[in-house]
């Protein structure tokens, strides 16, 4: 097999972090203990390097879902550097290609081509290459552009002399270098890697059941809330993964944080209704599928026909609740002033009367399909 000079760098740059972080690590507890001031450092440095990544190379520089700072972009171009993913610019435009052709044969980390390539394959045996094409936009920041034409002194300063400087200042040089850089670094990647792999094997495809993007909890949790697939693929200019106020997802947390405190701003979010519109017609193509395994004595036909009238139903209603809504803002919008207050609130029960309405059939759909046709599929 031909390597490019980019693979064999790779495996033997992978290769040497993952040997030191699996027997430098503890070997080096073994002999000199863990301190706090070193437990820190790590755990700074993960959430650092972790979200300059998802913040700053995925959610601004890939899919541009907010707008920022000088300040914050350099921020997040110099973390993202430490995590050692390449430079922005790279790591964009690949990432636009993932998703323009996901699941192809120019998806650069194709699920298709199997598991390990998608998680680590494609670094050590993949022929990708960089065109750029895609990211001109991008090219229009000088620090990106900075960035991408002296990535070593980004990755170096960011990911190896800040680091190990501090642990330096702190009496703990080696310790920095084993557990903030090495550990550090092979943690992130596997964190990251796993959304190529993991949520495109395993998980729910709760936005998009014919699409091989999953939402897997575990992924999002060492992810920092990427790990809900399903949606992002679904919803990719969102700047959230976990559209659920519970959902892991602290890169959408610091996201939300800075346009509150103006720092960023132009936040993109998918409208609720189209999100759950999405999450409906993928509930129903799962139990239509569901439905073609079920023994023809259990009346199929009959399942197929009350499925269908039950999601056009649902439908319906959102439709309906959405209309209400628009209506609302159209009249808050035009009628200001306090001779309006009335109408206003009339308006307001009236959205609040098909939101309860759609929710209420829901509980009932999800009854439906997630107890009713299993049985029968059981059966």
């Amino acid at each position: 097999m031909n390597f490019t000079k980019e693979n064999l760098f790779n495996i033997y740059f992978i290769g040497g972090m993952t040997l030191l972080a699996v027997i430098g690590t503890p070997l080096y507890i073994y002999h000199y203990g863990l301190s706090t001031a070193e437990i820190a450092l790590t755990v700074f440095y993960i959430f650092a390097t972790g979200l300059g990544v998802t913040v700053g190379y995925h959610r601004l520089f890939s899919h541009v879902t907010y707008k920022t700072s000088p300040f914050i972009t350099f921020l997040l171009l110099f973390f993202g550097a430490g995590a050692y993913q390449q430079s922005a610019l790279a790591w964009a435009s690949q990432h636009r290609d993932h998703h323009r052709y996901v699941d192809t044969e120019n998806d650069p980390y194709s699920i298709k081509k199997g598991f390990f390539w998608a998680h680590m394959g494609w670094m050590f045996f993949g022929k990708y290459r960089h065109f750029y094409g895609n990211v001109g936009d991008l090219s229009d920041s000088k620090l990106v552009m900075h960035q991408a034409r002296n990535y070593p002194l980004w990755c170096l300063t960011s990911g190896l002399v800040v680091p190990v400087l501090i642990g330096a200042l702190m009496g703990h040089a080696l310790g920095a270098f084993v557990l903030a850089v090495c550990f550090r670094v092979i943690f992130v990647y596997h964190g990251s890697w796993a959304i190529n792999s993991v949520c495109h094997s395993f998980g729910k495809p709760t936005y998009d059941s014919h699409a091989t993007a999953r939402d897997h909890w575990l992924v999002a949790f060492i992810s920092f809330g990427e790990g809900f697939h399903s949606f992002h693929h679904r919803f990719p200019n969102d700047f959230r993964n976990g559209v659920r106020w519970y959902h892991w997802d602290p890169s959408k947390w610091i996201i939300a944080l800075f346009e509150k405190t103006g720092v960023v701003w132009d936040v993109k979010r998918a409208s609720s209704f189209r999100i759950l519109d999405a999450r409906v017609k993928a509930d129903n193509r799962v139990a239509m599928d569901s439905l073609k395994k079920v023994p023809e004595h259990f009346e199929a036909n009959k399942l197929q026909e009350t499925l269908k009238e039950r999601y056009e139903l649902l439908h319906q209603r959102l439709l309906h609740w959405e209309a209400a809504f628009k209506e609302y803002c159209a009249l808050v919008k035009s009628q200001a002033g306090p001779q309006h207050k009335l109408i206003q609130q009339n308006f307001r029960e009236k959205v609040e009367e098909a939101r309860r309405s759609f929710f209420e059939l829901d509980r009932q759909w999800k009854h439906f399909i997630e107890y009713q046709i299993p049985i029968a599929v059981r059966a």
